[in-house]
């Protein structure tokens, strides 16, 4: 097991203006979301694409964040320390204040950067979650963070999504609301994937958030 996460970055020849954590799905790497970063082109941003932990069993060099539940708990608690600590590093040894970095994820990443936002013990710009659910919604009622209550979610999914049904995304939105947060839902006509529409709307959400002029 790693003691940290390896990484891949894209940054900004200049100053940056806030951060972007993005966490890829099952399978794959961190690498293989980099093109997002020219697609949504915010200016003055930094953007961070760690590897997940645990190699995926193929022979392509996949990664994923933990296996499916129930035995993938144990799995998601490891991945959640080793983004604290990824949180920590850019807050304390890189001097990035925690309102600057936002969270975004992907199937399983999506289900990271919701359980990491929800517990983190600072308040982050913001958390987006595509084609995810909320893992152990049962017990985010003890586990939540008072700093994350006011931290905007956007949750986006596909009505056509065979991997991670809909419903994941729509129960996490109920069970948020349940808990005091403000969670936004948006739904499109597409399976497991991301489209140009969603690209622009995560775009807006984040110059919104980070406060891009």
């Amino acid at each position: 097991m790693p003691n940290r996460l390896e990484r891949h970055e894209k940054a900004p020849s200049g100053r940056f203006e806030g951060c972007v954590i993005t966490l890829h799905g099952r399978g794959t790497t961190g690498e293989d979301l980099i093109p997002l970063a020219d697609e949504i082109a915010l200016p003055g941003i930094r953007w961070i694409f760690p590897d997940a932990p645990f190699p995926f069993p193929d022979d392509f060099g996949g990664r994923m964040w933990y296996t499916s539940p129930p035995q993938g708990q144990s799995g998601i608690l490891e991945s959640r320390r080793l983004l604290f600590d990824l949180l920590d590093t850019l807050m304390t040894r890189e001097g990035i204040p925690s309102d600057r970095i936002a969270l975004i994820g992907f199937s399983q990443g999506a289900v990271m950067s919701l359980d990491v936002g929800l517990r983190y013990p600072q308040p982050l710009a913001a958390m987006i979650a595509l084609s995810g659910y909320l893992a152990s919604p049962e017990k985010l009622t003890a586990e939540k963070s008072p700093a994350s209550i006011k931290t905007p979610i956007l949750l986006v999914h596909g009505t056509m999504d065979e991997v991670v049904p809909v419903d994941g995304s729509r129960k996490a939105h109920t069970v948020l609301v349940k808990e005091g947060y403000q969670p936004r839902l948006e739904e499109y006509p597409m399976g497991h994937q991301v489209i140009p529409e969603e690209i622009q709307l995560i775009g807006d959400f984040l110059k919104t958030q980070l406060r891009i002029s």
